[in-house]
């Protein structure tokens, strides 16, 4: 079996690792030369998809943290009127710098033996279906000539919205906590990297025409824990959902950010893209097990058991978003007592902590 992974990225690293398991030999393509480039992201990955990862990246408990509790406010509210997800004895996600998971898992590729590195040009990219030398064809890059050509037909959304990212450097806590505050101007999270820095993604609506140093004075304004020694340098990119009308064509399939990008207040994006790969890695193993061919067909069943799923996933953080910019506009008496009612329901928090965890699909 032959299989061709199209970008040079955190998603098809992660399938080459689960497809060489199974004997295949992977050709990851990719247009030029990678620029190693400093960010300060971070990525929070749900404990079902951190044990998923674990099995192939052995390292990665030494570059992750574990978040026991999450905490949930509105601008406004105080410290009764809150939702409290917490369990001391539960790991809920944990977090890691996207440096570290890009540069873990790209060394272990680069390991084996089963996977090839090929700078590709547009004209040999444009060559592939023509040329069929591979079983399967999986493009996790939204930029390039098969994404314009066979996957174009997306539904959009402009969030109006730019995300800041940086690193909050402070005194030694605990810090197990993530803090998700929804402001007037968007929502900010406080996600915990250690015992002395902690992430934070701020998502500031574009209409407030913010500085970037006004912007700092907010995410210290709204800081009620850390004693802070520095704030990093931030980060910023505009928000836009998209989603992939299909993802399919002939035996291209669009995988990653080539078929959904979501707002990233619940960090979901990256566990969906996880949660896909599992599910495309156990109908691969139930067609080896019945002794079919590993085809097109595939890529059908794949679509037909994600596609309905993902856009109900994606059109709910649309929801839980525009909800609480209707609330800031109603000077949040909506969630003034709304939250009050969600944090006694346990059955509420218990089924939001498994369907963060592991999707709305989740007897597959």
């Amino acid at each position: 079996m032959n299989v061709s992974l199209i970008g040079y990225n955190l998603t098809n690293f992660i399938i080459a690792q689960e497809l060489i398991k199974k004997g295949f030999k992977i050709d990851i393509l990719y247009e030029n030369i990678r620029i190693k480039t400093k960010t300060n992201r971070t990525i929070g990955i749900s404990k079902n998809n951190f044990d998923f990862l674990s099995s192939n990246i052995k390292l990665i408990n030494k570059y992750s943290w574990p978040i026991t509790k999450i905490k949930i406010f509105n601008q406004r509210n105080n410290s009764n009127e809150f939702i409290d997800f917490s369990n001391e004895n539960k790991k809920n996600f944990f977090l890691i710098k996207y440096n570290d998971l890009f540069s873990l898992l790209e060394k272990a590729c680069k390991k084996s033996k089963k996977i090839s590195f090929k700078l590709y040009t547009n004209k040999e990219l444009e060559d592939l279906e023509i040329r069929n030398k591979y079983n399967i064809i999986i493009n996790s890059d939204n930029k390039n000539i098969l994404t314009k050509k066979y996957f174009s037909k997306v539904i959009k959304k402009d969030y109006n919205s730019s995300a800041f990212t940086g690193i909050i450097h402070h005194y030694k806590i605990k810090n197990s906590t993530a803090v998700q505050i929804f402001t007037k101007y968007g929502p900010l999270a406080f996600l915990p990297l250690s015992k002395t820095k902690t992430s934070i993604v701020y998502s500031v609506e574009k209409k407030y025409h913010l500085e970037l140093k006004e912007i700092k004075k907010l995410i210290l304004k709204f800081n009620k824990i850390y004693k802070i020694k520095k704030l990093d340098e931030l980060e910023k990119f505009d928000l836009n959902f998209s989603f992939s009308r299909n993802i399919i064509h002939k035996n291209i399939l669009c995988f990653g950010d080539s078929m959904h990008k979501i707002h990233p207040l619940a960090g979901q994006g990256f566990n969906m893209t996880l949660r896909n790969i599992k599910i495309f890695n156990k109908l691969i193993d139930e067609k080896i097990s019945c002794g079919l061919e590993i085809d097109q067909s595939l890529l059908i069943d794949f679509k037909n058991k994600i596609q309905h799923y993902n856009f109900i996933f994606a059109t709910g953080i649309n929801l839980i978003n525009e909800f609480f910019v209707l609330d800031n506009k109603l000077d949040s008496k909506i969630s003034k007592n709304l939250f009050k009612i969600l944090n006694r329901n346990k059955l509420f928090k218990e089924y939001s902590t498994i369907f963060a965890d592991r999707g709305i699909n989740i007897n597959y």
